[in-house]
């Protein structure tokens, strides 16, 4: 008799306690995860605090309820800061339930005493919206350009540019081939100089960078084709 086939695990979905959860531990939201173990907050709550899920307008209207929420959250301490205090430095304020900050100055206060820590999580090239707020002129840059963006202003560590130009190198150079084509998701099948400008706008390569790149790929590219050999060879070649 033939064995019935092993049953499919039923799938977490976004909003349920398990799988909320499992994301704060994974996220190392430990303060939040230990709330929601305890009972203190709800995992919905928990998953709204964090930006993963959303309330519907008539749950997301300021409330009895909602000023409860706040306040315990607010109570939920890591050191002198909340979990929710230092996503909000991290992301922004929570869209539904506004700032967990009584002041501007407290929020300050909140960037300068946890700021070193936040920038060392931070991967190369982006930054936590705290550093925006206090420490960047003009408007935070859309997520496709923040790395670029940072890379101009001459904002990014010394470590940071050898790992981002050592990336966009690598992607420069994949797209050199003459009969490179990229697919750009929409059927389309882009091919020569209109696939390596999608390219290069995907990875947000500076254009600065691109230029520089170009000129150099377009000696190397007339020295191949009159058969003139790099100066390195060259130099090599008059030693031996």
């Amino acid at each position: 008799m033939a064995e019935d086939p092993p049953a499919t695990p039923r799938r977490q979905h976004g909003h349920s306690r398990a799988y909320i959860l499992d994301r704060l531990k994974r996220e190392n939201l430990t303060d939040l995860a230990a709330a929601v173990e305890a009972g203190t907050v709800s995992a919905f709550a928990a998953g709204v605090q964090c930006g993963w899920i959303k309330r519907s307008p008539t749950l997301a209207a300021v409330t009895h309820q909602a000023r409860k929420r706040r306040v315990r959250f607010q109570a939920i301490t890591d050191g002198d800061l909340s979990s929710g205090q230092k996503m909000e430095l991290q992301y922004g304020p929570n869209p539904t339930q506004g700032s967990l900050f009584s002041s501007r100055e407290q929020l300050e206060s909140a960037w300068a005493a946890c700021r070193d820590e936040l920038l060392e999580r931070a991967n190369p090239g982006r930054r936590p919206q705290g550093f925006y707020e206090f420490e960047f002129d003009g408007p935070r840059p859309a997520y496709d350009v923040e790395r670029s963006t940072l890379w101009r202003k001459d904002l990014l560590s010394a470590d940071e540019e050898v790992t981002l130009e050592t990336e966009w190198k690598a992607a420069f150079q994949e797209a050199q081939p003459d009969d490179f084509t990229l697919n750009d998701d929409s059927g389309e099948l882009l091919k020569g100089d209109c696939a390596r400008a999608a390219h290069y706008e995907h990875h947000d390569i500076p254009r600065e960078l691109i230029r520089r790149w170009e000129k150099a790929e377009r000696r190397r590219r007339l020295r191949r084709a009159h058969g003139e050999r790099p100066a390195s060879v060259e130099k090599a070649a008059a030693t031996e």
